[in-house]
């Protein structure tokens, strides 16, 4: 993969993949099934690996981007920020 602030090629390793996180990932349905008709039963990061060879690097990238970004903001948005409300001094009013 391609670091996008430096442009380097980096290594994405997939090893350790497990089928929680594979089915997490918002892969095309029927590409999955041609995918798991040709090569299964396999680990999570062989029919990975075939997904992104049938799609292409760019298009499963972007898939696998999309989905981290929308985990980190979800989890960003669910930061617990009560205790800093709380401790905030009260808005003034006129």
């Amino acid at each position: 993969m391609t670091h996008p602030a430096t442009g380097e090629v980096v290594e994405c390793r997939i090893d350790g993949l497990t089928h929680a996180e594979l089915e997490a990932l918002p892969l095309d349905e029927l590409v999955c099934a041609d995918v798991a008709r040709d090569i299964a039963p396999c680990l999570p990061e062989e029919f990975l690996a075939a997904y992104v060879l049938r799609v292409g690097v760019v298009r499963a990238g972007i898939s696998v981007l999309g989905a981290w970004l929308e985990s980190r903001a979800r989890d960003w948005m669910a930061v617990n920020v009560a205790p800093l409300v709380a401790r905030a001094p009260p808005l003034a009013t006129d």
